[in-house]
């Protein structure tokens, strides 16, 4: 019988591991005056304070409810009162085990000046090796990466496969193309590291002319 009870107990431990749903918060290129931290509340009224840093993903934080609409705040509720109406929301999909937060400036919004970009980091989605390209512009991104030749559509996504079999350099050679023309602009002349265990996100973010966009590399092990 007390077999049976601890075997029970590890199952529902394993279930509960597999349930958990975590994010990292990144806040890359934020302005000086810019928060450093914000509350993401679900639609329990839990919530979860998470930290904006501006250079690297924050460490993980578990989702405060099973829900997957969220918004985010300045500061702590007080009890018995409703969120306003005007703050940031995120919609995180109950099936996406971890998720990466981009924080993007909102000087429009009035509650927290903020908007929130989801992206699903989650192992199922790209694995060891491969990079999971997100670009946030209006332009075309192409070029090589080692050998692989990369296409990137604006405002889409994409996931290349492992630019080496092994650890090792490789050279980055992407241009952009503004829809409606034929020229192409240079964008990184470069060379990457490979590690076959690491997993990376390439956000491609716009930037005020004359520069054109900007990549940040974001790896998980």
């Amino acid at each position: 019988m007390k077999t049976t009870i601890l075997i029970l107990i590890f199952m529902l431990s394993i279930l509960s591991l597999s349930a958990e749903r975590v994010i990292r918060v990144i806040y890359y290129q934020g302005p000086g005056d810019a928060p450093r931290e914000a509350y993401l509340y679900g639609t329990s009224g839990n919530f979860a304070k998470v930290k904006l840093p501006r250079h690297n993903t924050s460490d993980a934080v578990e989702l405060p409810d099973n829900g997957e609409q969220f918004i985010l705040l300045p500061q702590e509720l007080p009890p018995e009162t409703l969120p306003p109406i005007d703050a940031p929301t995120v919609t995180i999909p109950s099936d996406w085990e971890l998720s990466v937060l981009l924080v993007l400036t909102d000087s429009n919004n009035p509650v927290l000046p903020i908007k929130v970009q989801p992206i699903n980091a989650s192992a199922s989605v790209f694995g060891p090796g491969e990079i999971y390209w997100v670009n946030l512009t209006e332009i075309a991104v192409g070029g090589m990466i080692g050998d692989t030749k990369l296409v990137v559509k604006p405002r889409s996504v994409k996931i290349t496969g492992s630019p080496k079999t092994e650890s090792g350099d490789y050279p980055v050679l992407i241009d952009s193309v503004t829809p409606g023309t034929n020229t192409r602009r240079w964008l990184v002349r470069q060379t990457w590291r490979h590690s076959p265990n690491a997993r990376q996100i390439v956000f491609i973010q716009p930037l005020d002319p004359p520069r054109i966009a900007s990549l940040y590399t974001v790896t998980f092990y």
